[in-house]
């Protein structure tokens, strides 16, 4: 549990709360609970490197002074009813209208790894440059809200974490009036659209999209 942090009450609506980076070991340990496929661990390998990239980029994005040119990133956790430890998480970038696509690019969120042989610059560029490809090409350079990675420790899940979670992010969308944007899996794909994300045609510019590109209309 963080420091001076008590247990959410059993059996209580799910409460999201901003991590803050003093509780970057922490978000590492869900993130590592919650996307631990091996096509995954292939982009973030569960090493003594690995954890250092993350640590970097986390701390990075968590002590980051705010822009109004720049993307934003908003880490934001549901923690264990019964003891207070986070075990799902969520990870927006608020984009800003007329960002540069060079200012909101992976390698810039993403950097850090020069100095660790166990990250591969290729094996990134081929996760993340088809889903930039597709977000530039569905949103332009308009403000919006991204959903970069949602996750639910496998023993905490179908507890409504991520519904919570999800809808952090759309109550800020709705507030802001702009839209929403991500890459569903295949499993999570019913829980986004059940919180009004629509799948996209992308073939003009991508023929097999890894994962299905999803926006959610603003709200007028």
């Amino acid at each position: 549990m963080d420091p001076g942090v008590g247990p959410t009450p059993i059996g209580s609506v799910p409460i999201v709360e901003e991590a803050t980076a003093v509780q970057i070991a922490s978000l590492i340990d869900v993130w590592w609970g919650s996307f631990n496929s091996d096509f995954i661990q292939r982009i973030y390998p569960q090493t003594v490197e690995g954890r250092l990239w993350l640590q970097r980029a986390f701390k990075r994005s968590l002590n980051a002074v705010p822009s109004p040119r720049d993307p934003t990133t908003k880490y934001v956790i549901v923690r264990n009813p019964e003891d207070g430890a986070p075990v799902a998480i969520a990870v927006y970038r608020i984009i800003p209208a007329g960002c540069d696509p060079e200012r909101r690019s992976w390698r810039v969120r993403w950097s850090g790894f020069e100095d660790l042989p166990s990250i591969h610059e290729d094996i990134l560029a081929d996760f993340f440059d088809p889903m930039e490809k597709t977000q530039t090409y569905l949103l332009g350079d308009r403000a919006h809200i991204h959903l970069e990675a949602l996750g639910t420790i496998e023993a905490h899940q179908k507890k409504g974490y991520g519904t919570a979670l999800i809808k952090w992010g759309t109550n800020l969308a709705d507030g802001m009036g702009v839209e929403c944007y991500l890459d569903a899996s295949p499993v999570g794909r019913p829980l986004y659209e059940a919180n009004g994300y629509v799948v996209q045609d992308v073939s003009a510019v991508l023929e097999k999209p890894a994962g299905a590109p999803m926006v959610r209309p603003r709200k007028r």
